[in-house]
């Protein structure tokens, strides 16, 4: 049986973990029509737009307390492009999720919008690369604990009992109390 190989964070291409479907909202829209959307979708951003479907920023749940901090302003007298935050970092769909990591770093965000010769096509979360990484981690260590003998196995799970980690050997961890 060949052994599965976890994608590599630097290989794997951005489209592959992209979300697809992408709430939107445009510019010219209200602060409060931007609340609306984001609480019936149940997402925490919103990728401004312009009259033509260009992504031009994103407005965030940062943005809101930041928008609703500021005096003399109601929500429906605050526009998008007052709220939205400017300039809009994107990526590619064919770059590597490692450049999405990076980029993310260094911009000091955590979404990610994903455009294609100008159309937004996708977006990818800090969420969605923590869960790359769970689901790789997963997989690693499924792949070595089938290579483990099964006495090797129980004597980690009796180690890892005698500190504490996990329930003593001869002992299933349904049994543990």
């Amino acid at each position: 049986m060949k052994a599965l190989r976890p994608l590599s964070l630097i290989d794997a291409p951005v489209r592959g973990l992209m979300t697809k479907e992408v709430k939107t909202v445009e510019a010219t829209k209200t602060l409060a029509d931007a609340v609306k959307v984001m609480r019936d979708a149940k997402v925490g951003c919103l990728v401004v737009v312009g009259k033509d479907k260009t992504p031009v920023g994103i407005f965030t749940e940062s943005d809101l307390v930041k928008k609703m901090a500021e005096k003399g302003h109601t929500i429906a007298s605050i526009t998008m492009a007052q709220a939205m935050s400017k300039p809009l970092t994107i990526i590619s769909p064919g770059a590597t999720i490692w450049d999405a990591v990076t980029l993310m770093g260094r911009a000091g965000i955590r979404r990610l919008p994903v455009v294609e010769n100008g159309r937004l096509v996708g977006i990818v979360t800090e969420r969605d690369v923590f869960r790359l990484i769970l689901s790789q981690q997963n997989l690693l260590l499924e792949s070595v604990a089938e290579s483990i003998p099964a006495t090797t196995r129980e004597q980690l799970r009796g180690l890892a009992g005698h500190f504490g980690l996990g329930p003593p050997p001869g002992k299933a961890s349904d049994d543990a109390e």
